[in-house]
């Protein structure tokens, strides 16, 4: 017996039994077959719950009826927490013994059930099974964790790289408006200088480009691959913006400054801070909250 038992190692279970003398028989039975392993004991369940906030327990060895809180209202308890839900639980009772007990001791959360009373060896068995299994689940747990970690890593490093290739996009599409207004602006005003049907060609195909807005939808493409749910969350929490006021937002979250927005959307500077002022009074934002803070926050 004791052979087959070293495996056990260092370990804590909590035995949870009303009666005291199947208590002194479990522990017992632990000191002989697994003198490494701990054993801390509890009446109840209540009792067992304050043992729990207390010491690190690796295992929960667990009778059914027990006064002040049985053992499926402590499974119920544990289950809930997140410190507590991944220890291993055996249910061991003498008289929930039938298979409806089984099932539900099961969808409470214990992981074995037994009968009691069980031969030793069959106990033993069944503590290091759950032991076991506690460990494998912990290591799926640290690669799940180390997986998740190393793909949000690996997005976060992508979104800042796009994100700042879109800025840098959306400032050169600023500038080149701003060029193309000032060409207009000096041809305009010098017309009588030169031709007149060179002037009013140049102007038409300045006026034309300026016009354009296709970068708007490449820029989208770009959004929808640093922040998907951005634009749905904003026109779904206020769904009475219009199409350009929607356009505002989502430069402002990509913090576009004010005369940028302008050059992008061949408004005025003073047209951006009405479209802010009128964006602002749709959200129902509070004077203490600024727009941008709030749209980065979406």
């Amino acid at each position: 017996m004791k052979n087959s038992i070293e495996l056990i190692g260092e370990v804590t279970l909590l035995l949870v039994d009303d009666d005291a003398d199947n208590r002194a028989y479990l522990v017992s039975l632990m000191v002989e077959v697994a003198p490494n392993m701990s054993v801390l004991v509890a009446k109840h369940g209540k009792q067992a719950l304050k043992i729990l906030s207390k010491k690190q327990v690796d295992i929960i060895l667990l009778d059914w009826e027990m006064p002040e809180m049985n053992g499926l209202e402590f499974l119920q308890v544990i289950r809930q927490d997140e410190t507590w839900k991944y220890i291993p639980t055996i249910m061991y009772t003498g008289a929930m013994t039938e298979s409806l007990h089984l099932r539900d001791a099961m969808e409470y959360g214990a992981i074995d059930f037994l009968r009691k009373p069980a031969e030793p060896i069959e106990l033993v068995a069944r503590i290091r099974a759950a032991l076991y299994q506690k460990q494998l689940e912990e290591q799926r747990r640290i690669a799940e964790q180390a997986l998740i970690k190393q793909r949000n890593d690996f997005l976060e490093e992508s979104n800042i790289l796009l994100r700042k290739e879109t800025n840098n996009y959306l400032l050169m599409l600023a500038r080149k408006n701003e060029i193309l207004l000032e060409i207009q602006q000096k041809c305009k005003s010098n017309a009588k200088i030169t031709a007149d049907e060179l002037s009013r060609t140049i102007i038409r195909f300045i006026e034309q480009s300026i016009r354009e807005d296709d970068y708007w939808e490449a820029f989208l493409t770009k959004l929808n691959q640093t922040d998907p749910l951005f634009v749905k969350q904003l026109t779904k929490t206020h769904p009475t913006l219009t199409n350009n006021e929607i356009k505002v937002c989502t430069l402002i979250r990509f913090q576009i400054d004010t005369k940028s927005i302008a050059n992008l959307l061949q408004v005025s500077v003073d047209g951006v801070k009405k479209s802010r002022y009128r964006i602002r009074k749709k959200m129902d934002l509070p004077t203490s909250t600024k727009l941008d803070v709030y749209i980065r926050s979406l």
